[in-house]
């Protein structure tokens, strides 16, 4: 996998076994990873990973593919994916730009879902099936943050969510929650994807200037 910065968005470029045009048909092919999702209306294409329906830009099969994404969150962004034969395999190039303002203070988080839809791109050109994992919910801890060279800083505080509940405050440093050390917003993502999601009782542990505090909220 090679993935490339971008100041508008993302660029990845990974290689698999299935031959272009395979891989080209099973692009086209495309459906949700569950039935509980509408499928893509005449049109529109179906994007593995990213999972949604996009309206079609571009076409040239069995080779490039660039639509714009027709639902939120994200939505109006352009997507385009390239396929090359590689040897007996394909190299395949996905880039995703046109996020707009804010996108350098959102990018933590997005390069989170990022890292998903890549690995579910991975294994629907791969093996043929769609995973979905991008499409697991989040939950909200109420407070903005910011990756630094320390850890994961807390920002703007929404009130009465479960950062004020728990006592942070804007620029606290973030060490521990509900026991799990968090260093990045990856590592948030995972318990924000998982045990914070089934609400109840959470422990913050967190450095305010040379102090180390304690908060206990419900989520």
């Amino acid at each position: 996998m090679q993935e490339r910065i971008r100041e508008d968005g993302f660029e990845a470029t990974f290689v698999v076994a299935t031959p272009r045009k395979e891989a080209w048909d099973r692009l086209v092919e495309a459906r949700p990873a569950s039935d509980k999702i509408p499928q893509p209306r005449a049109g529109q294409w179906w994007v593995p990973g990213i999972e949604a329906p996009a309206d079609e830009l571009e076409v040239a099969p069995p080779s490039f593919l660039r639509v714009r994404k027709a639902v939120e969150p994200c939505k109006g962004t352009e997507i385009v994916l390239t396929l090359e034969d590689e040897g007996s395999g394909s190299r395949i190039t996905i880039v995703q730009t046109g996020f707009g303002p804010g996108f350098s203070d959102h990018r933590p988080w997005l390069s989170t879902g990022w890292y998903s839809i890549l690995a579910d791109l991975v294994v629907f050109f791969e093996r043929g099936v769609s995973l979905g994992r991008h499409l697991t919910w989040w939950a909200d801890i109420g407070c903005g943050v910011a990756e630094t060279d320390e850890g994961l800083v807390v920002g703007a505080v929404a009130a009465d969510a479960f950062a004020a509940r728990a006592g942070l405050q804007p620029g606290d440093l973030i060490v521990l929650v509900d026991g799990t050390p968090v260093l990045d917003v990856r590592d948030l993502s995972v318990l924000t994807r998982g045990p914070l999601l089934g609400g109840g009782e959470a422990t913050v542990r967190y450095l305010r200037g040379n102090e180390v505090l304690t908060g206990v909220a419900t989520v």
